[in-house]
Formats: C-alpha cells, sequence, structure tokens
C-alpha cells in the first residue's frame, strides 16, 4: 500500500509559482503595449509612401488662354512648369504669382482640376509705344523693357517728351481701344505756342492728327470719325475742335 501511494504522489504535477504568473503576466503585458507602437509604426511608413505617392503625380494637361501676343509656351515658361512637374507641390496662388512676376502679364488666374489639370488665364501688359531716342518699349501700366519676346511693330516716338508730360502721356495712351491704337504708326511731340502737351499722330491709314492730353480722349472715337472723311487724306484737328484739312 505504501509504495502504491508513493508512485501517486510523485505523478501529481507541480502548482505554478507565484514567480511564474507574475512572470507570464508580464509579458503579456508587454505583448500588448507593443501592439499600438507596431500599428504605429506600420501607420507612419504607409503615410510616408502615400505622400511620396501623391506629390509624385505629375500635372497631365496645361491649358491657357487671355493671351493674345504671348505664347503658350512662353507662359508656362513663366509658370515654371515646362517639365510638367508635381501637381500638388504647383499650388494655385504659387503658380499665380510666379506669371505675375513677369513684366508682360498683368493678371493671371490659376486653376486646377480634376486628373491633374491645370488652367491658366493671363491678362497681358501690352506694348504702348517704342521710344526711339532710348530704344526702350513702354507697356501699358508704364514699365520699360529693352526687349519684347514676340514680334512686334509698335507705335514709334519719335522724339523727347518732357517728364512732366510723360507720364499723363502714358496713362491717356494706355485708354486709348486697342483697335484704334493699332492705326497709329508714329507720335511726335509738338508742342504749340497755345498748349504745350499737343502732339501729331502719323495715322497708318496716311491722314494726321493733332491732339492735346487734355482732348486725348477724342483720339478714341477715330473709327467713327474715319468713315466720314470719305476717303480724304489729310490733317485732323482734334486739338481744337473737330476739323478736317484736306491735302490735295
Amino acid at each position: 500500500m505504501n509504495k502504491k501511494v508513493e508512485k501517486k504522489t510523485k505523478e501529481k504535477k507541480q502548482e505554478p509559482t507565484e514567480k511564474n504568473k507574475t512572470e507570464k503576466k508580464t509579458k503579456i503585458k508587454r505583448k500588448i503595449k507593443a501592439v499600438p507602437i507596431l500599428i504605429l509604426l506600420v501607420a507612419i511608413v504607409l503615410l510616408y509612401f502615400l505622400i511620396k505617392l501623391v506629390f509624385g503625380i505629375k500635372i497631365q494637361n496645361i491649358y491657357v488662354k487671355g493671351n493674345m501676343n504671348l505664347s503658350d509656351e512662353y507662359i508656362i515658361e513663366k509658370a515654371k512648369l515646362e517639365d510638367y512637374p508635381s501637381y500638388y507641390k504647383n499650388l494655385s496662388f504659387i503658380v499665380g504669382n510666379r506669371l505675375k512676376s513677369d513684366i508682360f502679364i498683368k493678371e493671371a488666374k490659376v486653376r486646377r482640376q480634376f486628373f491633374a489639370v491645370i488652367n491658366i488665364e493671363v491678362e497681358e501688359n501690352n506694348v504702348l509705344f517704342y521710344k526711339e531716342n532710348d530704344g526702350r518699349y513702354v507697356l501699358e501700366d508704364g514699365q520699360e523693357t529693352s526687349e519684347v519676346p514676340y514680334a512686334i511693330n509698335p507705335i514709334t516716338v519719335v522724339n523727347y517728351i518732357p517728364d512732366t508730360i510723360y507720364n499723363n502721356f502714358v496713362k491717356k495712351m494706355s485708354l486709348v481701344p486697342e483697335d484704334v491704337r493699332t492705326k497709329i504708326s508714329e507720335i511726335k511731340y509738338d508742342p504749340s505756342d497755345y498748349d504745350q502737351s499737343r502732339f501729331m499722330l502719323y495715322m497708318k491709314d496716311g491722314n494726321y492728327v493733332y491732339i492735346t492730353l487734355t482732348k486725348f480722349d477724342s483720339l478714341n472715337y477715330y473709327n467713327e470719325i474715319y468713315p466720314t472723311l470719305e476717303g480724304k487724306k489729310g490733317i485732323l484737328y482734334l486739338d481744337s475742335g473737330n476739323h478736317f484739312q484736306e491735302i490735295k
């Protein structure tokens, strides 16, 4: 009987101690704490690759409108989009500011559309005239430049205009409609004893026009006046009334 009891006693399983229980609980807790950290690391890695993927999307199409003299290529180059860079790195206001920093662009509106498309609309700062005395082109906002990025046959101011009159002359010229300005070939500063702000304009149709800065708005109606001349060539005095002297 004693031998059997001893055998049973040896076969009895050893109960886990308190120390073993504590170690097991610690390992479980460590595993539980490590899970959120692992998830966070995976999320960061995925976010990194997602951002890299998004910013890697290139511009697919660029549409330009509003330009009459400047080429599409010129505008795209000034916008720094000639290599079709990242769509998301080139935000609308960034591209717009690049364009407006160019002397030949007054305003620029940039709109982004789906499928990496960019629309650009510009308002050009056109050439008003060319100053023969110093070889400078004067633009609509009064800025000057020695070069123009397109072929042009501008109005030529053939002589010097005094500083006291020049700024007002530029302002008045900028208000003349484009379809009238294109009919002017040359402008000469030609003051009289009565008015120091008088100019003589040689028109491409062969007529001469005298006008002063105070009457410069009258030039806006040249397209309406011209048909009344009935093909005659001569001098139109817009500086004093509105009469025409035919030259035969």
